[in-house]
């Protein structure tokens, strides 16, 4: 059975059985263009756009959407505002704030808005926006307490710095550091390593694509400890395998094998695992790229909670000036 295709990530409220819808705003028609572009690549996203917030409201009050891209300088209503206004129309929405310079004030001013994250323009790796986009809509699923624990701190943050209060200069910069750092972490498009089990064919292409990848047997305890878990549906302990790493911190790809049959297929959908086909020349070439998003995806993800930490560090530093 050959299966020389790639299925979408889980992503929404239905754990991947709907469409998630994706909101980008920008005035710049070229960089609508390309977003949309990008991420009408992916299967289970659709993608609307808008020029301008006045141009947003309206779909943000008639329809449901997952995760907002927005510019931070838009014409009329600025990003930060329309983000604010989102929010309070749809509590549940993840925004991304699209913005070429990311000081420590507009980050704040972002998160204190309801953002959670940032991308920088002009994007030197389209595949970080597809990350963090992947990022939001698994934060959105999970409802990450972590992420609203930031935006909580931004705002208060926020109201200090508009109260006339303000941190010392070693916490600005100690911020401005962790921004630098965070913004490197989206460009390192390939750190982490990778576990394969059952697939001397994916052991092989992901090494020839420059990954450190170990290969594992089906219950070696570094598995629990990699990044990403590759596993073959020819490994005739492959379900046992996806449902004990189904809540440890790896992400699980899964290949399906030529010789996989429809029950593998169904088995892997209901135990929400990322399918890729590994069949052809197309699947060999598809594998790479899938373990590379999924390890920026996990960067992004760890930068940001360190960012969020750096965000709680300068809210207190505010506090202990002003005490």
């Amino acid at each position: 059975m050959d299966l020389p295709f790639e299925t979408g990530e889980s992503g929404g409220e239905e754990g991947g059985t709907l469409a998630s819808t994706v909101l980008v705003v920008d005035d710049e028609p070229v960089v609508l263009d390309i977003c949309a572009r990008l991420l009408e690549r992916e299967s289970d996203l659709v993608v609307l756009v808008a020029e301008s917030a006045e141009e947003a409201l309206p779909l943000l009050r008639e329809q449901r959407i997952d995760v907002l891209v927005t510019d931070k300088n838009l014409p009329g209503m600025g990003g930060v505002e329309l983000v604010a206004q989102a929010r309070g129309l749809q509590p549940s929405l993840e925004a991304l704030m699209i913005t070429a310079y990311a000081s420590s004030e507009s980050v704040i001013a972002a998160f204190a808005a309801g953002a959670s994250d940032y991308i920088l323009k002009p994007f030197d790796d389209l595949r970080v926006l597809r990350a963090k986009v992947r990022a939001a809509l698994e934060r959105r699923t999970a409802g990450s307490r972590v992420r609203e624990q930031a935006r909580e701190v931004a705002r208060e943050a926020s109201a200090l710095l508009s109260a006339g209060q303000d941190a010392p200069e070693p916490a600005h910069e100690a911020l401005e550091v962790e921004l630098r750092a965070y913004e490197e972490s989206s460009r390192a498009v390939q750190q982490g390593t990778v576990g394969v089990v059952g697939s001397a064919d994916a052991l092989s292409a992901l090494t020839e694509a420059g990954f450190e990848v170990l290969e594992l047997a089906p219950y070696a305890p570094e598995l629990e400890r990699v990044d990403v878990v590759v596993v073959e549906t020819g490994d005739p302990q492959w379900r046992t395998l996806a449902e004990r790493l189904q809540s440890r911190p790896p992400d699980v790809l899964l290949l399906a094998s030529p010789q996989a049959d429809l029950g593998d297929l169904l088995e892997a959908i209901t135990l929400r695992m990322d399918l890729v086909g590994f069949g052809s020349s197309q699947g060999a070439s598809v594998l790479p790229e899938k373990v590379r998003m999924l390890l920026l995806r996990r960067g992004v993800q760890r930068a940001l909670d360190r960012l969020a930490a750096a965000l709680t560090a300068f809210r207190q530093s505010i506090r202990a000036r002003s005490a």
